[in-house]
């Protein structure tokens, strides 16, 4: 940084230079803080970095050296999940260094540990795939299903009818939900073939969830009907 003497020649400030010098000095300060900051922040990456920098090293040098690494998973007999990492120095496998999930520190796991099969867990992922296509094929039957159920059993606007049949033959109509024939006549007349005396009456219902009935044949010859139903 060079020295700098400041002009103080002050006629209405002309060849006075402190107003660019202070500027100069901020601006130095500003550059200092940042400066600073940074140091601070690679001062606290290195210190969190310290336990696994040698095996850093370690592989940057296989890397370098063309040389080999391994790292697979392994289960310790706790259940817990371990990273091991090897590195070939050229003869033959360094000994393993592990690491806990989310850990840079390197830590032993309590043995005997099982090395985890990629493989497996790759089919066992398929498998868990191709359960969770079924059960959303399954699911997908079931909202279906169950949207139907609501379709019928929730309430509907029906339209009652009513007849009087005088001394003829006729028959209700198809697709009803409901009828009655009453014989309100002094003889007997008949209802699919069945004698319905004067007096009785017959209902028929289709029941629950919204099942229709087939039209039947009446004979109300010589009396009368009275015939209703729910379309």
């Amino acid at each position: 940084m060079s020295n700098s003497i400041g002009n103080l020649k002050n006629s209405g400030l002309q060849g006075n230079n402190f107003p660019w010098q202070l500027k100069m000095l901020i601006g130095q300060e500003c550059i200092c803080d940042q400066l600073k900051l940074a140091n601070d922040i690679l001062q606290d990456i290195d210190d969190n970095t310290d336990q696994v920098e040698p095996l850093l090293v370690q592989i940057l040098t296989a890397i370098q050296n063309g040389t080999d690494y391994e790292a697979a998973l392994v289960v310790d007999s706790t259940g817990a999940t371990w990273l091991e990492v090897r590195i070939w120095n050229g003869t033959t496998f360094d000994p393993p260094v592990y690491f806990l999930a989310g850990s840079n520190t390197p830590g032993t796991p309590v043995a005997p540990i099982t090395y985890v099969n990629p493989n497996s867990y790759l089919a066992q992922i398929v498998s868990y795939t191709s359960n969770l296509v079924s059960i959303e094929s399954l699911t997908s039957s079931i909202n279906t299903l169950v949207t139907n159920i609501n379709t019928n059993l929730s309430p509907v606007l029906r339209t009652p009818r009513i007849a009087t049949v005088v001394n003829t033959t006729g028959s209700t109509p198809a697709g009803a939900f409901s009828f009655s024939i009453a014989n309100v006549g002094s003889a007997s007349g008949l209802v699919d073939g069945e004698v319905l005396p004067a007096g009785v009456t017959i209902n028929y219902d289709g029941g629950t969830l919204n099942n229709t009935l087939d039209a039947i044949f009446f004979d109300a010859t010589g009396t009368t009907f009275v015939v209703t139903w729910i379309i």
